[in-house]
């Protein structure tokens, strides 16, 4: 088999075919980092550059009967981190019926630009392009029969060309907005029924602004594909016999392949003992008072305080979720045969997953779970990174809520309810309210500080604003600065943290905003967080790379070694993966390597992990001098994990 790259170039609609040996690419991110490092050299380059080819792949186990093998990657330089980074959707390479593994998006078209892409039943591969007035884009994403965004981009890419999705069922993966005017562009994609949107299956690779990078250095608004040609016969043969896969995980692991598929999967599935499941259901019994909250600023309040904010979350946010999506087993998959069924679905429509209903819910000091619905499908309308849009408009409340910004100065009549110790579930309403007008005119860019934050990133615009409003920063005694939490990058580059309070979310590894660290609730000696974290990094890359949802990791991390040996003759999986890390790092090092954080809240972050996570040295440490010893922590972890990725 060879790796199998169709290449499409925007500015000069043209496209080749070329494939790559499977010694040095083996997926979207293999390709990925090599296309960036030794062909673009966008380390270089601007961010929107003609030349950061967005990378849109699968992995080599598309087209087997493996579950969860149909992810759809996406490899760009961020305009956030300034760094190369990787962003993922759910199934959306189960449609892809076309004899190639990825596409590479390439040249810059003054005019908006839809790309189809086609493929016949014998392999071949052909390419159009439609071009759209961009006052019509906008007119589209305004509204298009009765749909709004990157829902109306969808239909109004079928109902452009509606024989190219009944040849072959087909899909697109669109931008919205939020591509066009912020530097938090999201790629969305939803499965299509003769046409029509269903409503749940809709996922988004949003981490790290694909979306932007895909409209602002390209000029592509979507890229719709369909095909007939059948990917199983590229695929080992033994892997699309599920009867034979049965018998492989037996010898491999000591039982069925579909019992490992579902008991690795019960979290995300449906788990007896919380009787709930999916990642909303799951992680807020696990977290509890460890919550992210109130723009973190619950890492300062007291635990009475925070066991009051936790009881009303579960009430108004966690028991009508399990009442509507767990009770009524409303769930779907992500566009391909799962026996998971992570997809969590409320009244037909609201997909409720962990990460974009926290962001926009108990981060913003919205609780109740039908305000946050409509903001969360508002993000994913606009074409937003909710969890990036989460952290931002949690900021923008904070700098409200402590007078550091005036109401009017973002386009609002009022301030949030944004005080914890006085919060009531009753004021969700109206902070929704105000975050659905902050998402709308920086999703327009309608209001000047609003697009400054969305363009230039939450760290370069809170820098900005503390020059901006000097006077009031020294007035309030507080900095711009000091009220988000972000891992940072060179002079520039940064990204929100998940929702998880750890270390390992903004400890300096060379790609963050994922899950390639480790991201338990622990606080460990620096170096044996480093080697921890350098183990799951190169373990989650693997898992990228294949292709794999990382909800299947539990079986797939044990097999696919063995899978790619026994199989593919690859018998270097691991010794490959750590190359790949490592070449990854080497191009971060040029302007977007990790930075020792700026924020005080990140080190207060940092400092009260310490003792919520029982470290009874550092709490110490850290009470008698929290800034050099989180210094210390910093410096010690980056040199640990540098010494492990460049001597493996």
């Amino acid at each position: 088999m060879k790796y199998r790259v169709l290449f499409v170039n925007a500015g000069s609609k043209s496209t080749s075919i070329k494939e790559f040996d499977l010694s040095e690419v083996r997926g979207p991110v293999s390709l990925g980092v090599k296309l960036h490092r030794e062909v673009y050299e966008t380390w270089r380059k601007p961010v929107y550059h003609p030349d950061n080819a967005l990378i849109l792949g699968a992995g080599i186990l598309a087209g087997s009967k493996l579950y969860g093998t149909h992810r759809l990657v996406a490899v760009f330089k961020s305009p956030l981190t300034r760094g190369l980074h990787v962003a993922a959707m759910g199934g959306a390479a189960y449609q892809l019926a076309v004899r190639i593994h990825a596409i590479v998006v390439e040249g810059y078209s003054s005019r908006p630009l839809i790309l189809y892409v086609r493929g016949d039943e014998s392999g071949n591969v052909d390419v159009s392009f439609k071009e759209v007035d961009e006052r019509r884009l906008e007119e589209v994403w305004r509204g298009y029969k009765g749909l709004k965004g990157t829902y109306a981009l969808t239909k109004f890419i079928v109902d452009e060309n509606p024989e190219f999705f009944k040849a072959g069922g087909g899909r697109a993966v669109v931008v919205g907005p939020a591509a066009k005017y912020t530097s938090m562009g999201a790629l969305f994609s939803a499965t299509l029924f003769n046409g029509e949107i269903d409503y749940g299956s809709e996922d988004l690779a949003a981490r790290g602004g694909p979306g932007s990078v895909l409209y602002r250095a390209h000029g592509v608004a979507g890229i719709a594909y369909t095909g007939r040609f059948d990917r199983s016969t590229e695929a080992p043969r033994e892997l699309v016999d599920l009867k034979y896969v049965n018998e492989y995980s037996l010898k491999k692991l000591g039982k069925p392949y579909i019992n490992i598929v579902i008991e690795s999967g019960t979290k995300y599935r449906y788990d007896i003992k919380l009787n709930t499941g999916g990642t909303f259901g799951s992680n807020y019994p696990h977290l509890r008072t460890q919550t992210p909250m109130f723009n973190w600023n619950m890492i300062y309040l007291p635990q009475d305080v925070r066991e009051r904010l936790f009881n009303i979350l579960m009430k108004h946010y966690w028991e009508p979720f399990n009442k509507e999506a767990i009770e009524t087993k409303s769930w779907k998959t992500c566009g391909e045969p799962c026996p998971i069924a992570c997809k969590k679905v409320r009244k037909g429509r609201f997909k409720t997953d962990y990460e974009p209903y926290n962001g926009l819910g108990p981060m913003i000091g919205v609780f109740d779970l039908h305000e946050a619905e409509r903001l969360v499908e508002l993000s994913d309308a606009l074409g937003f990174d909710a969890i990036e849009l989460g952290n931002v408009v949690a900021f923008v409340f904070d700098a409200l809520e402590k007078g550091l910004l005036r109401p009017e100065e973002v386009s609002l009549h009022t301030k949030p309810y944004f005080n914890p110790s006085t919060y009531s579930v009753e004021y969700s309403r109206v902070n929704a309210d105000l975050a659905e007008k902050i998402i709308e005119s920086m999703a327009w860019g309608s209001n000047p500080l609003l697009r400054l934050i969305g363009e230039k990133g939450l760290r370069s615009a809170a820098k900005a604003m503390d020059i901006l409003y000097k006077e009031r920063v020294e007035e309030k005694g507080v900095r711009f600065i000091d009220l988000p939490v972000y891992a940072s990058f060179g002079e520039e580059g940064h990204i929100t943290p998940n929702y998880y309070w750890t270390p390992g979310m903004v400890a300096p590894l060379p790609v963050l905003g994922r899950y390639w660290t480790l991201y338990s609730g622990v606080f460990l000696e620096p170096e044996e967080y480093a080697a921890k974290s350098y183990e799951r990094a190169v373990m989650e890359l693997m898992i990228d790379d294949s292709g794999v949802c990382r909800f299947h990791r539990g079986w797939a991390e044990k097999l696919l070694p063995s899978i790619y040996e026994d199989f593919y003759g690859l018998k270097d999986v691991a010794a490959f993966y750590k190359k790949v890390y490592r070449d990854l790092a080497e191009y971060q090092s040029h302007g977007a390597e990790p930075t020792l954080w700026e924020s005080r809240k990140v080190f207060d972050y940092m400092a009260r992990a310490a003792g919520e996570y029982g470290n009874k040295t550092w709490s110490e440490k850290v009470s008698a001098d929290e800034f050099n010893s989180i210094a210390e922590w910093w410096a010690r972890f980056k040199a640990r994990f540098t010494q492990l990725v460049y001597s493996a």
